[in-house]
């Protein structure tokens, strides 16, 4: 596996973890946060840009909360 392999599986793990963990959080904005906390945790808000994060945590929050609904 190369580097950029690798890059992208440490991005697709912390997608799994926001999408895990977006349930506990009881606001998207405290769901955002938890995001970029994983992706800086892994040094990965350099590769994934805020932009990008925000949009996919506004996402996965609509789809989780829509099944409430």
């Amino acid at each position: 596996m190369g580097m950029s392999g690798y890059i992208m599986d440490v991005e697709e793990a912390c997608w799994d973890r926001v999408a895990d963990s977006i349930g506990e959080c009881e606001h998207v904005s405290e769901a955002k946060k938890m995001a970029m906390d994983i992706f800086l945790a892994e040094r990965m808000l350099g590769v994934v840009d805020i932009e990008s994060i925000e949009e996919g945590v506004d996402e996965m929050w609509n789809e989780y909360w829509s099944k409430y609904i």
